[in-house]
């Protein structure tokens, strides 16, 4: 089974005071872990949201031996609900019915997650989301949103309804979709660890 997936790239990194894209990890760059990831679970084309020609520059040399699509957040704002927006948008012309997303700092992230995940997308739903026990004392209350499993018209559709909405955290774009949340008792029978859901966000998560 084939599927494409949008890469979120393109934050500001203000924590870890430099691009994570190309930060190494067991001698690799992040986002090399990231895509080594989604091309064993199935994934055959990407698109990587970024902010600018500098990020182009920097990461394109790393993947030149990924069939990549590149997508642009201009503005000065990080924000991601803004991002994934674009990206999804991109996606459409693209004519990509379903995408997988992932984030640029989970370099442990499991091929067996996405592939069952991706399982779960049946044609009656909208998006298939994962939980973790490291993210339930968090806004999210335990969804793992950026790495969720989504269909693309209706998600641009709801992205749309949720930015009139004062509350725009990123957890509520699945109030009124389709969905169903993957807990950790599931995803552990794939085979999948906590560490899949581990962020790099500060130097020394890097040691």
């Amino acid at each position: 089974m084939t599927f494409p997936a949008i890469i979120l790239a393109g934050g500001k990194s203000k924590r870890m005071g430099q691009n994570k894209a190309i930060l190494e990890i067991n001698g690799k760059p992040l986002i090399i872990h990231v895509l080594e990831a989604l091309k064993r679970a199935g994934c055959d084309l990407f698109l990587i949201q970024i902010k600018s020609k500098k990020d182009l520059d920097v990461i394109s040399p790393l993947i030149s031996n990924y069939n990549v699509k590149w997508g642009f957040d201009k503005s000065r704002k990080s924000d991601v609900l803004q991002a994934l927006h674009l990206a999804l948008i991109t996606a459409k012309k693209l004519k990509w019915e379903c995408v997988q997303l992932a984030p640029i700092d989970t370099p442990f992230v499991s091929s067996k997650l996405f592939r069952g995940l991706s399982k779960l997308l049946e044609n009656d739903l909208d998006a298939v989301i994962p939980s973790s026990n490291s993210s339930k004392n968090t806004p999210s209350e335990g969804y793992e949103p950026l790495l969720s499993c989504l269909r693309v018209d209706s998600t641009i559709k709801q992205i749309d309804l949720l930015s009139k909405n004062k509350d725009k955290r990123l957890s509520r774009l699945f109030d009124n979709l389709n969905h169903i949340v993957v807990e950790p008792k599931q995803w552990l029978t794939w085979g999948v660890t906590e560490n899949s859901f581990k962020n790099l966000n500060y130097p020394m998560d890097l040691e």
